[in-house]
């Protein structure tokens, strides 16, 4: 008898909305449309997605969704009818109702308290409905969103599934499949046409995180950052040997990325990290992996005021998760969820005044071919 084969699910916000570009927040309204950016990214996107063996195709029913999930379709190529298409309603936005049209910034000037609750307890955020009834948006969204999961994965058990959707949607989806509450609804970023991906096995309904945010595609060196240039933003990269060819990989994804302070977990690290960087052994601080945290630590108690600080840590996958798991938060079994590729950088953004750490990306580059050669 053959295994069962396991489940991918690939998940893509839309593409830049007319709202985006005017900062407005565009929740449930259907007012937003794609512009020609947009609608190049998703093209672009489907173009990446090409070699994926995507077979199915579900998208919210937004507009801003839709065209770009037709997009998509064209840039994979899928004219012959092979690839189905259909969109499902429990993939809109949140629902948003009191906000919707709004500038982003005059949100917090008007809703202060209630803005204050979408950011620090996005589980108590308390609004009225269109109906002017009160709900709790957030917890709505993650009951949306299970019962969603409980669909696809009965009904595209074993295919390769793409998701178009909106930001908000694909981090309580992606949050729901790692079993993470509302608590973290926050605690991951999802760019306009950004790629992520989901593996469930054939016996569970748990998901291991495979690709988070990738917009390389799109010609960004690192995602964009939500918050703004202000803070810490850690850079992971794992490796277990000094591989030339891997060397090589990253400093070539990395070409122009100013790093402020270089971390090594173990000799190997460092070897691999002076390669990387091409900096001298003495500007690279190496450090054992039980010190990993007390330095991440050090690093985010420095000041740096309105600027943007990077640091880059170079070590082992256990060890980099362990710095994700605690600066995350995270339970053992959804750390035990986040797979860090060989070939992968994952990007952790810490704004400070307050604001709960981002994850930006995980194993960003994980599409661009190794280098060969000498």
């Amino acid at each position: 008898m053959l295994a069962t084969p396991e489940t991918r699910v690939w998940l893509l916000r839309h593409g830049t909305s007319s709202f985006n570009v005017q900062r407005r927040c565009q929740g449930c309204c259907d007012n937003s449309e794609l512009t020609p950016q947009g609608r190049e990214a998703a093209r672009i996107s489907g173009e990446r997605l090409g070699t994926a063996g995507i077979q199915a195709v579900i998208s919210s029913p937004l507009r801003r969704a839709t065209d770009t999930a037709e997009e998509v379709l064209r840039g994979i190529g899928a004219q012959d009818g092979k690839i189905t298409f259909e969109t499902d309603a429990r993939l809109r936005e949140i629902e948003l109702h009191q906000w919707e049209g709004l500038p982003l910034e005059e949100i917090p000037r008007r809703f202060p308290e209630q803005f204050l609750d979408w950011r620090s307890r996005p589980g108590e955020f308390l609004m009225q409905s269109t109906n002017g009834e009160a709900q709790y948006p957030v917890r709505s969204l993650y009951s949306r969103v299970g019962l969603f999961w409980n669909h696809v994965l009965t009904t595209c058990a074993g295919k390769s599934v793409l998701l178009v959707t909106h930001s908000g949607t694909t981090r309580a989806l992606i949050a729901c499949a790692l079993g993470l509450g509302t608590e973290h609804f926050h605690s991951f970023q999802q760019s306009n046409c950004g790629v992520s991906r989901l593996r469930f096995s054939p016996d569970s309904r748990q998901a291991r995180l495979e690709l988070l945010n990738d917009t390389a595609h799109l010609g960004d060196l690192l995602p964009k950052l939500k918050e703004g240039r202000r803070g810490v933003r850690l850079l992971l990269i794992p490796v277990t040997d000094a591989d030339p060819a891997e060397i090589r990989h990253f400093a070539a994804a990395l070409q122009g990325v100013a790093i402020d302070k270089l971390l090594a977990a173990g000799p190997i690290a460092r070897l691999a990290a002076v390669g990387i960087f091409q900096r001298s052994a003495d500007s690279c601080r190496t450090i054992s992996e039980h010190a990993v945290e007390r330095e991440v630590s050090e690093a985010l108690q420095c000041d740096s005021g309105d600027q943007l600080r990077q640091v880059a840590i170079v070590g082992p996958p256990l060890t980099l998760r362990r710095v994700l798991q605690h600066q995350l938060g995270f339970s053992d079994s959804a750390a035990e969820s986040l797979e860090l590729n060989r070939l992968g950088i994952t990007s952790l953004h810490h704004p400070g005044n307050g604001v709960l750490p981002v994850l930006q990306a995980v194993n960003l580059f994980e599409s661009i071919p190794i280098a060969v050669g000498v």
